[in-house]
């Protein structure tokens, strides 16, 4: 059985009747319903489906097959019988925001097929994440001036529209298709920007879209893959975007554009910071060492922070002169410790793996030296390998 897509024609009604075709159990307390003709788009063409309500019941998925669309309710549908009228309405919210961040799809996959002669090889459209996948790589100057060209086709509203051809009117036409098409063909039109097989709603005018931002873009299979999103959920992005520059520059004092600047002069007084602190570290760790009594058997030493290799060198040093576990444990900037731990009289990973039993450390190494990370107290450490040494 075929059901009417009555959002072909009307995508944007949020209500109507339709009679009940079948209805069968889905298990868990859900229940599939095909109707004679539906105002909710299936999950199709990487776009996510609408949501809603029929019969009052809350839809949770809907699915298309050989031209047959079952819906998916919450519910045992005691009212609903295969014959009965039933009416349905649509999330005209998630609808809307759908048609804003498809259609701006098209308009830059419309730019990116004429203008850098790159085709969409791959398109996901969810409840939260748009992705457009492009044929060829693109640099950061291609990127700008997309979205450019893409947010000005925006401001002139150019019309869209949305038919169906026979096959003998779309031989004459030029449109992006990912697939061959023997019988009629649904074009989405938008003039002077592009010309695409799509069976999913759209909005009549571009300036509903209301901005395309490209929010990341990634090198992916010989291409990119985009990240964009459009109409309301650009602006919601864009709006918390603002409200972390204003928070920022509240913070350090500083006027949202020169923002970059007191955020690296920042870094590079954290790094010098660090460099000192870790140089005093070293210096501590060298009179520490120097300060062991000579009957040490085993030497376990706590510092700050340190470098991996002033560390390492730190304990090939203890193991020159001690037979012992031979441990530093150099704090890190989550109340941790990041441990190298070597036991020339034994295997150091009987020591790694204690501390991956008994304190959820994580690392590991060979039977000379094992390092890793342990969110740990130094007493409780301490109290722990003092229990190896004991032995």
């Amino acid at each position: 059985m075929s059901t009417e897509k009555l959002y072909d024609s009307s995508p944007y009604e949020t209500e109507f009747e339709a009679t009940v075709l079948e209805i069968t159990p889905a298990g868990d307390g859900l229940c599939n319903v095909i109707l004679d003709r539906t105002l909710f788009f299936p999950e199709e063409g990487g776009q996510s489906p609408d949501t809603g309500l029929l019969g009052g019941y809350a839809v949770t998925y809907v699915s298309i097959k050989d031209e047959t669309i079952t819906h998916t309710i919450r519910c045992d549908a005691p009212d609903l019988k295969e014959g009965s009228s039933v009416k349905g309405s649509i999330d005209w919210p998630h609808r809307f925001s759908n048609m804003q961040n498809h259609s701006g799809e098209h308009i830059l996959s419309g730019l990116l097929h004429t203008g850098w002669d790159s085709d969409n090889v791959g398109f996901h459209l969810s409840d939260n994440t748009v992705t457009l996948d492009t044929s060829r790589e693109l640099t950061e100057e291609d990127l700008k001036k997309l979205e450019a060209e893409a947010n000005h086709a925006i401001y002139r509203d150019l019309p869209v529209t949305c038919r169906y051809y026979t096959p003998s009117e779309a031989a004459g036409i030029d449109y992006r298709s990912k697939k061959e098409f023997t019988g009629d063909v649904r074009l989405v039109t938008i003039p002077g920007v592009d010309i695409c097989a799509c069976c999913a709603p759209h909005v009549s005018r571009t300036g509903e879209i209301g901005i395309i931002k490209i929010i990341k873009a990634i090198k992916y299979k010989g291409g990119m893959r985009l990240t964009i999103l459009s109409g309301a959920r650009a602006y919601h992005y864009l709006a918390s975007i603002q409200s972390t520059a204003d928070t920022l520059s509240h913070l350090l004092s500083e006027s949202i554009d020169t923002l970059p600047d007191a955020v690296n002069r920042l870094l590079d007084d954290n790094n010098s910071l660090k460099i000192k602190i870790k140089n005093i570290s070293r210096a501590r760790l060298e009179a520490d060492i120097a300060a062991l009594p000579e009957d040490t058997k085993a030497p376990i030493l706590f510092t700050d922070a340190l470098d991996n290799v002033v560390q390492r060198n730190a304990v090939n040093e203890l193991t020159a002169s001690h037979s012992g576990i031979c441990a530093v444990f150099a704090s890190d900037d989550k109340g941790g410790y990041n441990y190298i731990c070597a036991y020339p009289g034994g295997d150091a990973r009987t020591v790694s793996s204690l501390l991956h039993e008994k304190l959820n450390a994580r690392g590991g190494g060979s039977e000379a030296m094992v390092q890793g990370n342990v969110a740990s107290s130094e007493a409780e450490i301490r109290a722990l390998l003092d229990s190896i040494i004991e032995k």
